[in-house]
């Protein structure tokens, strides 16, 4: 936090001061916009989902930066790189049974994920192009937008799909890499993406701290193509059949893949027997909640970053 309120001042100080070169920038509008900003990813899946367990997951760290471009008075383009991390747990479930729930059974009978016992944990990079509809129009200068401002976001992008976790007793230590791994029956480990197609929705409120700087508080779901962000997805296989998808008898990847597969022995519950169901057949999906600082840039900088000479930049 001290290294955030540091870069914050910083922001603040060069901001004032780009302002500060030029009365008459005041006077028109400014077309491109800079953020950064911290938050929390939350991950929804078969270990976890929000509409039945709420806020009960652990809150995920994550950063992100981007550039905006104005079009108009109400629609813009940003793009954005997002580092954000994610996890589930099983033992760590809530009250609700979504997972594992036979046909008829009522939504608040026992929760059964604790038996399956399986987890992961992703840390991934995000790129996407966004578009953003201010809900109040901004005309003319910047510095007379309004002091609230709520905004809707919607867009594309692509996100790495890098699930990991832990060997038996070693609980936190997170080495196993997942999508190298064939874990379940009808899921051939040649398919597993290892970068997925996302699509952000979201909504925000931009708050004017200053002239140069906006406050954003923004959340967006961000829908993915695959089932595949927590490795979990179809049905048990036979203890056979994942030795011979892991290089067969002997191979230290088959060794690995018996003990993460089905860890239901090792929570002290009967093996799984194969064909019983392991997940959801339904898409992943992650939230990303940020706070951001967003400045607005000079006129020039873009020729000015680009300018060869860059001796001494006037910022007008």
């Amino acid at each position: 936090m001290r290294k955030f309120a540091f870069i914050f001042c910083l922001f603040l100080v060069f901001a004032e001061f780009a302002d500060a070169q030029s009365f008459y920038s005041r006077r028109r509008d400014r077309l491109w916009m800079l953020s950064y900003g911290i938050g929390y990813s939350l991950y929804n899946g078969d270990m976890y989902d929000f509409l039945y367990d709420g806020f009960s997951a652990a809150a995920n760290p994550t950063i992100g930066a981007g550039i905006r471009r104005k079009f108009g008075s109400q629609l813009s383009l940003r793009f954005d790189v997002n580092w954000y991390q994610l996890g589930g747990n099983d033992a760590e479930g809530g009250a609700s049974a979504i997972i594992n729930r036979p046909a008829g059974r009522a939504s608040g009978e026992s929760d059964t994920r604790f038996i399956r016992n399986l987890n992961f944990r992703a840390r991934n990079l995000e790129m996407s192009l966004m578009a953003v509809f201010n809900l109040i129009p901004v005309d003319g200068s910047y510095t007379r937008r309004p002091i609230v401002n709520p905004y809707l976001m919607f867009g594309i992008g692509r996100s790495t799909n890098r699930p990991k976790t832990y060997l038996p007793g070693e609980a936190g230590n997170y080495t196993v890499n997942l999508w190298e791994i064939q874990t379940e029956a009808n899921a051939p480990v040649s398919s597993y993406p290892k970068t997925v197609t996302v699509i952000p929705f979201g909504i925000g409120v931009r708050i004017k701290a200053s002239r140069q700087i906006d406050i954003l508080l923004e959340g967006a779901r961000r829908f993915t193509f695959t089932d595949y962000l927590d490795d979990v997805a179809t049905v048990y296989p036979s203890v056979d059949e994942i030795i011979e998808w892991n290089g067969g008898v002997g191979s230290p990847q088959a060794q690995i893949a018996l003990q993460i597969f089905d860890r239901s022995v090792e929570g002290g519950f009967e093996q799984r027997r194969p064909g019983d169901v392991r997940g959801r057949e339904n898409n992943d999906a992650y939230y990303i909640f940020q706070i951001r600082l967003e400045m607005y840039l000079p006129d020039n900088f873009l020729s000015e970053l680009l300018s060869s000479s860059r001796r001494k930049p006037k910022f007008r």
